[in-house]
């Protein structure tokens, strides 16, 4: 998870999400480093719409964020079957279905610090 973003409208967020999650994850190499070699981190291909997703969602409850994650990135993720089964998400392998709370901690974090009529990402 070391490649930079394209969009630096999202380097902010990206950024806090390294900062809450990669010291945490299971994938990660001895070296601190993402261990991921067969695919790249679900955090990272879906940044913008993870972001965009969760500045959307404002509740003290974890099912509305994972019902938007689900709705829009889910749905629109390869990895995804038509029946809505993945199999990533299924062998808790994907980063962004596994480390929920802390992306959106991170997101909160970034969002809650842009300034009144600061557009989001």
């Amino acid at each position: 998870m070391n490649a930079p973003v394209r969009d630096e409208r999202y380097q902010a967020y990206w950024d806090a999400i390294r900062r809450h999650v990669c010291g945490v994850c299971l994938d990660q190499a001895d070296d601190g480093t993402c261990g991921l070699t067969r695919r790249v981190c679900a955090l990272e291909v879906h940044l913008p719409a993870l972001v965009n997703a969760l500045v959307s969602v404002r509740s003290d409850r974890m099912d509305e964020y994972v019902a938007a994650i689900e709705a829009q990135v889910c749905s629109h993720c390869p990895e995804q079957d038509a029946q809505g089964r993945c199999r990533l998400r299924d062998a808790a392998c994907c980063a962004l279905s596994s480390y929920l709370p802390l992306v959106v901690d991170a997101v909160e974090e970034v969002h809650g610090s842009l300034r009144p009529g600061q557009e989001p990402a």
